[in-house]
């Protein structure tokens, strides 16, 4: 069964292709629903500065050895890896869980007054099959057989 999301208009640019997540920092004791960009430009899963202060990260909680440099498009920024549970819940109402290494982003105020969406990345997305259509408002992540991490035959 899939996924279901949706195109936000996204005002002055083109419409963009968004889901929710229900995302478990167990470590951090943080439970909270992110509306995600979903990007295939991006390698992994990012959340940005609005989620960060939503949520309430606190970065006195985050490892430092985690701490990795990224460059991409926007141009170079750090970020704190940490475990985490998604979860999203199919069109039959089932909730599927992945595990993921999520990318915190070192600033909430990095890239100034521009405030990047959170950004739901290819280390999730490669383990679906991904429609796209804006014409018809469709966003679809159909998984393939997971357990665990591992993604079945």
């Amino acid at each position: 069964m899939a996924i279901q999301g949706f195109f936000h208009p996204g005002g002055e640019i083109t419409a963009a292709p968004f889901v929710f997540a229900l995302v478990d920092f167990r470590r951090l004791g943080l439970r909270e629903t992110i509306l995600f960009l979903v990007d295939t430009g991006s390698n992994t899963t990012c959340v940005h500065s609005d989620d960060i202060i939503r949520l309430g990260i606190d970065y006195r909680q985050l490892d430092n050895e985690s701490l990795i440099q990224s460059s991409g498009v926007g141009g170079n920024a750090g970020y704190y890896s940490e475990p985490a549970t998604l979860a999203l819940r199919d069109d039959s109402g089932d909730l599927r869980l992945y595990d993921l290494d999520i990318h915190i982003s070192q600033s909430p105020n990095t890239l100034g007054t521009v405030s990047l969406p959170s950004l739901l990345g290819r280390d999730f997305l490669n383990r679906c099959r991904v429609y796209l259509d804006s014409a018809s408002d469709a966003v679809q992540l159909e998984p393939r057989n997971v357990v665990g991490n591992q993604i079945l035959p």
